[in-house]
């Protein structure tokens, strides 16, 4: 491998036709002499570390013919027209994708006139601004802009049937807007529009489309529209959109249909017949509908299907599988779970040889299992049925949350017990695998009292520090708010001075007043007088925000200058810094999280993630919706929308919360609570694929009015440097949320795993009114809160850890036990050991479950 410089020897190599120095650690600058190489036709700079203007460049090349610089580091704008024409004429593959390009695409006089450009990929970069018609592009094969800031609508021109030989269009991971209208190019073979903002009906055509991925956007209307794609559609995604109707049954045309993806809709209705007659389909996922009636027998005849997916539905009867030999049944993965599904399993369903993944929870399933399912499952759940009878010996290694909660009348030999959680809370005592009690209270209560003197500390320093100040607000009456400004805010200045005392709030993320208060453990009446005067943020000079402002989201018109203008009071603090809630002139209120000096990433991978985590929308989530790149280190912001409402953590605290009048959480409100966090960590999990990674009590706002769970701060790991990782997963340590598999490695990163841990920490907290980080007093040790309630399961007195409150009145409600007890069961299996932990989907399924 390679490092350091291009030797500039090279441009005097006149002879010099293809230069390929790919995959290597070059960096610096580009040697100017490239003009010279008159015979170069093919250049390939991929998979290096060039951090220079990429027109310095572009600019020096002659009549190459091939071009690749992806994977780098280049910056500045595509402007060719400032470049040497020659290069625009001759040129036919240019890729400039992940880079760290930002501006618009040819800002200057518009479209080069490129005569001979067959491939042009600028994906993975952050350009702005609309997308070019390339009208003249004649020769245009593929156009690739993915995963940028491009807005506006789509170029009509693109998608026409015109002189234009266009065969690959991606467009996803944009602000793109509007309708997308009828598609009739008929070169055109791929379009990927996904993860846009795209809005209106299906296009009634497709042209002669093999592929088609308009998933996550904002389409609406009936379903049905598709019937007139023609007969080239191989692959359709339309998931994640608000698409209601019918699926058409005059769809016969689809003869090359391979996969079908149409989940998170509104569809209903029944399954069309013409589905099972698609001889090359391998893929259906129609989960997340209001789909009805029966399942289709024909698809599970089929000898190339391979996924089916109709969970979360409303189909009735049973899994129509025939019991005849067949050898050639392909079918890999099934779930149907979260339906109305009833009567006894079908023989025929061991006949799948290949079966890895079998989902049949959450119906109304009766009988005996299979003896003879494929021994390739992976994962298998009957959870919430009616099973009986024996448990066939090759399913006993699957754990009990497999079966249980229902199927009272399933039977598991003794001796081939499935896992459990009480067997591993035994497995976990009895093998020492945890840190001695009282060891450990030690280490915390030490850990208080150092905290503790380090705020006394601090509170006394401020207090000194206000009174050299001598009370110049106070001889104003009041505070007066300023601006958002950058000028007190200097390399190496505490920023303390600009926000609330420290020894008022604690280390954790906040979105209001009241949520601070709660963090901070204040007492009533210091909850009541800081509510009421919430501190200012105090400069002295209104500077603007003189860097980048990017906002993820078009319904945001906000400009830096506005913000760098609005009043800002600091609201919270947390490892990742200080938020602030900033007031916009139109009364739009935002909540600016202020990130902490050295512990977010390069620009580039800051950019790239922070745009992932923008494009994530759901209803229990608070949305990133923006962020500021400043010219200094420490001038880095995050933009969401302000939420004013208390976290869970203050209803934890009652006795707190009662200034701020806070009712008690009923169990409807906590196991409303409960699948709300559930449901948002689901689609973060497995639509978005990405961990919370800082899961607590202070994340969860709670809306007062309609006991809505919203989660907060999410994945901000992923903007991290891996000090500013390791401060965050230090945090979640003190405060109770680790996993325990955190400390047998030296690098702990968050995972889907440590969220189903720290879910469950929190679901504990619903059920006992018990703080995370509250240690409880035993017979002769001291526990954690999971500890604790892991004992007193193990001892059969569960009933001793639930909150009081919730008893009450109510000790002798039957079903109130009942949903306690299943409650408890989720909490336990999620603080299990990392690979005996369920996923969330499952945890969302059965509280889903309960809750009915």
């Amino acid at each position: 491998m390679f490092r350091g410089s291009i030797p500039s020897k090279l441009t005097s190599l006149k002879n010099l036709v293809s230069l390929n120095l790919s995959l290597n650690s070059l960096d610096g600058m580009v040697p100017t002499g490239f003009a010279s190489l008159e015979k170069l036709k093919y250049l390939d700079l991929h998979s290096n570390a060039f951090s220079i203007d990429i027109m310095l460049l572009l600019a020096s090349l002659g009549d190459v013919e091939y071009v690749d610089l992806s994977s780098n580091k280049f910056v500045g704008s595509l402007d060719l027209q400032v470049g040497n024409s020659s290069f625009v004429s001759s040129i036919q593959y240019l890729n400039i994708s992940h880079n760290n390009l930002d501006g618009e695409l040819f800002p200057h006089d518009g479209m080069p006139y490129f005569d001979s450009l067959e491939a042009f990929d600028a994906s993975d970069n952050q350009l702005t601004g609309t997308i070019p018609s390339f009208n003249f592009v004649v020769s245009l094969r593929i156009l690739r802009l993915g995963n940028n800031q491009l807005s506006g609508s789509l170029p009509e021109a693109l998608l026409e049937d015109s002189s234009m030989i266009l065969s690959e269009l991606d467009l996803s991971q944009n602000q793109l807007a509007g309708p997308i209208g009828g598609i009739s190019a008929v070169n055109l073979k791929l379009l990927n529009l996904s993860y846009n903002q795209l809005s209106g009906p299906l296009p009634f055509k497709v042209g002669r489309c093999a592929i088609i991925d308009l998933s996550n956007n904002r389409l609406t209307g009936n379903v049905s529209r598709i019937q007139g794609w023609g007969n080239y559609v191989e692959v359709i995604v339309l998931s994640s959109n608000a698409l209601t109707g019918t699926f058409p049954n005059q769809t016969s045309q689809f003869l090359r249909l391979t996969s079908l993806k149409i989940s998170n809709n509104s569809l209903e209705g029944l399954l069309p017949t013409m589905l099972g007659t698609y001889l090359e389909l391998k893929t259906i996922d129609l989960s997340i509908n209001q789909l009805s009636g029966t399942l289709l027998p024909s698809l599970f005849n089929s000898t190339k299907l391979t996924d089916i997916n109709v969970s979360f539905n409303k189909f009735t009867g049973s899994v129509p599988i025939m019991a005849f030999n067949s050898e050639n049944l392909s079918l890999i993965s099934l779930d149907v779970s979260h339906n109305a599904l009833a009567g006894p399993l079908p023989p025929g369903l061991d006949k799948f040889p290949d079966m890895v993944n079998l989902d049949l929870s959450d119906n109304k399933f009766e009988g005996g299992l299979p003896n003879d399912l494929s021994d390739k499952l992976e994962f298998f759940n009957v959870a919430n049925n009616n099973f009986s009878g024996p448990v066939p010996q090759n399913l006993w290694r699957f754990l009990d949350s497999s079966f249980h909660p229902g199927n009272p009348l399933l039977v598991l030999p003794n001796h081939a017990k499935a896992p459990s959680e009480g067997d591993s809370t035994l497995r976990l005592r009895s093998h020492g695998s945890r840190m001695k009690s009282t060891i450990r209270a030690a280490l915390i209560a030490g850990l208080i009292c150092g905290v503790s003197v380090i705020a006394l500390l601090t509170l006394i320093i401020y207090r000194k520090a206000h009174q050299r100040d001598g009370g110049k607000d106070d001889m104003k009456g009041t505070k007066e708010k300023k601006g958002l400004s950058l000028s007190d805010i200097e390399c190496g200045h505490d920023i303390r001075e600009h926000s609330v005392p420290v020894s008022t709030v604690q280390n954790e993320p906040l979105s209001s007043p009241i949520s601070v208060m709660s963090s901070a453990n204040l007492s009533p009446s210091k909850v009541q007088d800081q509510s009421k005067s919430p501190n200012s943020l105090r400069v002295s000079s209104p500077d603007k925000l003189a860097g980048d402002l990017h906002l993820l989201d078009n319904a945001l018109k906000v400009t830096a200058e506005e913000l760098s203008c609005a009043p800002a009071e600091a609201v919270g603090r947390s490892c990742h810094g200080t938020l602030y809630k900033a007031t916009l002139g139109s009364d739009q209120v935002l909540a600016v999280k202020w990130l902490k000096e050295g512990i977010v990433k390069g620009k580039k991978e800051f950019a790239r993630e922070a745009k992932k985590l923008g494009s994530i929308r759901h209803p229990n989530l608070v949305s990133l919706l923006g962020y500021y790149w400043g010219p200094k280190e420490h001038e880095r912001l995050l933009i969401s929308n302000y939420t004013d409402a208390p976290c869970l953590a203050l209803y934890l605290l009652r006795k707190d919360a009662e200034p701020c009048k806070l009712h008690p959480l009923s169990l409807d409100d906590r196991l409303k609570i409960s699948v709300d966090v559930a449901r948002c960590l689901n689609y973060l999990h497995h639509e978005s694929a990405i961990p919370h990674g800082n899961l607590k009590s202070t994340n969860v706002l709670i809306d007062t009015s309609t006991v809505n769970a919203l989660l907060t701060d999410y994945s901000l790991h992923r903007l991290m440097t891996s000090a500013g990782t390791a401060e965050q997963v230090l945090n979640a340590s003190v405060l109770g949320y680790r996993p325990p598999e955190f400390a047998s490695t030296s690098k702990p990163c968050p995972s889907l795993k440590s969220d189903v841990y720290a879910f469950g920490v929190i679901l504990l907290e619903l059920l006992t009114g018990r703080s995370s980080a509250e240690i409880v007093p035993g017979n002769s040790e001291v526990l954690d809160l999971t500890e604790w309630v892991r004992l007193l399961a193990f001892q059969d007195r569960s009933i001793e850890c639930f909150d009081p409150f919730l008893l009450g009145k109510q000790s002798n409600d039957e079903d109130m036990h009942t949903i306690l007890d299943s409650m408890l069961q989720v909490a336990l299996r999620c603080i299990l050991p990392a690979d005996e932990r369920p996923d969330m989907k499952l945890v969302f399924e059965q509280l889903c479950s309960i809750a009915q």
